[in-house]
Order: C-alpha cells, then sequence, then structure tokens
C-alpha cells in the first residue's frame, strides 16, 4: 500500500506527502545502509529501484536502479566534482547550497538485476510522460524509448529507415529526447533543436543540414544559415526556451538559425520522418550532438 501511494503521489503530483524519508540519526543524516538492513533487503534479489527527492519542493528528480549503498553515491559525487554540468550534480548542490539534504527513496527492493532494470526504465518512462520533463537522468534507462502514444508507436516503428549509405550531405544529429514533448508545435521543435549546444562553432559551421531526432525518430531536418555564440548575441536572437534561464553558465555554447523552417525541399524529404535505428554508431552514442560526414 506505502508503495502504491508512493507511485501515485510521485507520477501525478510528483510530491512526497506524509512520508519522512530521511531519518534523523542525531543530527545526521544517514549516508549509507548498515549491513543487517542489506542483507534484509536482499532477501530475494540484490538490486533496488530508489529516487532522489528535492525537499524545496518535496518532488522527485531522479530516478535509478542499484545494490547495496548506490542510492547514496549521488550526492558523494557531486562532492568529488563540484563542477560538474549535469543536470542530476547540479541540481544536488542548489539542494545543499540552501540549506536542504536531498531525500533519498527506496521505491521498490529485493529484485534482480532483469526487474530493476524494467522497473527503472517504466518509472522513468512514466515520470518523463506526465511531470514536464523534470527528471534529471541524462539516458531514459536501459533498452527504452520514451512512453509513447499508439501514434507515435506506429509512426516510429513503422518508419522507414535510414541506411548510412542514404546521407547525402553534412550532418549534425542532436537528440532532443529531454526536451521534445509530443504536444509541441513545428516552431517550438525547431526552437529546442538549434540549441544551446556544446559544440565547436567552426565545425559546425560545416554542416549542412541538422537533424532533431527523439528517440531514433528524425523530428526535424533544417538547413542552418548561420551559427552564434551567446556570448556574442543579443537576447532577442537566443533560442526562446534559454531566454528564463541563467545564461551566465551557456556563454560560449552554440546556436543556429534557419530562414524557411517550413519549406519541406526534397533533401529534407530524406531525413524527415525516418528513424536512425540502423546506424549504430548514432545509437551507442549518450552524447547528445554526433557529425556525420563533418
Amino acid at each position: 500500500m506505502i508503495f502504491l501511494e508512493l507511485l501515485i503521489n510521485f507520477i501525478y503530483n510528483q510530491r512526497v506527502t506524509g512520508v519522512k524519508m530521511n531519518v534523523d540519526y542525531g543530527g545526521k543524516t544517514l549516508k549509507e545502509f548498515s549491513e543487517r538492513t542489506l542483507k534484509s533487503i536482499n532477501e530475494n534479489g540484490d538490486y533496488y529501484v530508489y529516487g532522489l527527492v528535492d525537499p524545496r519542493n518535496d518532488k522527485i528528480f531522479y530516478i535509478g536502479k542499484g545494490t547495496g549503498n548506490r542510492v547514496f553515491q549521488h550526492v558523494a559525487e557531486t562532492k568529488k566534482n563540484p563542477e560538474s554540468e549535469k543536470e542530476k550534480l547540479q541540481t544536488i548542490k542548489n539542494i545543499e547550497n540552501d540549506g536542504y539534504q536531498v531525500k533519498h527513496i527506496i521505491i521498490n527492493f529485493g529484485l534482480t538485476e532483469k526487474e530493476a532494470l524494467a522497473s527503472e526504465a517504466s518509472l522513468i518512462n512514466l515520470m518523463e510522460y506526465s511531470s514536464a520533463n523534470s527528471l534529471k537522468n541524462i539516458v531514459a534507462g536501459h533498452h527504452s524509448v520514451g512512453c509513447l502514444s499508439a501514434e507515435e508507436i506506429e509512426k516510429k516503428y513503422g518508419a522507414e529507415f535510414l541506411l548510412p549509405e542514404d546521407i547525402k550531405h553534412k550532418i549534425l544529429v542532436i537528440k532532443v529526447n529531454k526536451l521534445y514533448n509530443r504536444h509541441m508545435s513545428d516552431r517550438e521543435i525547431y526552437d529546442i533543436v538549434r540549441g544551446v549546444w556544446r559544440a565547436s562553432i567552426t565545425r559546425a559551421s560545416k554542416v549542412e543540414y541538422v537533424l532533431g531526432v527523439y528517440h531514433n525518430l528524425v523530428v526535424g531536418c533544417y538547413r542552418p544559415e548561420k551559427w552564434y555564440r551567446i556570448s556574442d548575441c543579443p537576447l532577442e536572437r537566443i533560442p526562446e526556451h534559454m531566454k528564463e534561464k541563467d545564461l551566465n553558465d551557456f556563454q560560449n555554447r552554440v546556436f543556429f538559425e534557419s530562414v524557411d523552417i517550413d519549406n519541406i525541399d526534397d533533401n529534407k524529404k530524406i531525413y524527415l520522418d525516418k528513424s536512425l535505428e540502423k546506424i549504430d554508431y548514432i545509437q551507442s552514442s549518450q552524447y547528445p550532438l554526433r557529425y556525420i560526414g563533418v
């Protein structure tokens, strides 16, 4: 019952209510499990699925799977890498700077690795679908393609495959899994694909087409007219979804502009709405940017 209540709270309200997640031990926050605890929760399987919760709003911001004391290691990683730009670590740092401690929750335990992988991916998919991309996970989970509508399933798996020999131009593939949502207009998709990115402006300027890719499906194809660095541009040129952010940490990142985004020429037809599933080196990369032929 407690698990179901937590799951309902996280998925639909993203809040933890009525349950104290961090236990106070003489003024200290729990930093690791005792061996007795680990033995007890591992009785039926070594793995568990956990969440990290922001105590400032009681919302979960990260879901993972692990064994032993994995759930506590993210806070330790933040202290070792204080300048990291990972959203997860930045969130933890901001929580601590505000005088709070991350809450750690165990969503389910006593799992096999296969069960934990499936549980982690399912929870991440549902959270991403229902909570406006509030999670800070870099990837969606092992063997996960995200939570898709029936129409999107048909479009994705019914899409024609783009093969390496089909690519006739200098391409920059940009994965927008964390930014894209199914309700976006064509203009909004263009806005998230165009930036801002950590890339060499010299190399990016050689690109003929930029492909915005959501879980292997090309959802946007643009011919960049010019690339800009954030530090060199007035606010009005910067992508709309970035304008409310603190841009101090993004000064060296780049974005592009394309004049005619609505014109689908013959070259764009080669790529748009195609699947990149058969291009292995795109699949294997977790980095959001990947060049082809540049």
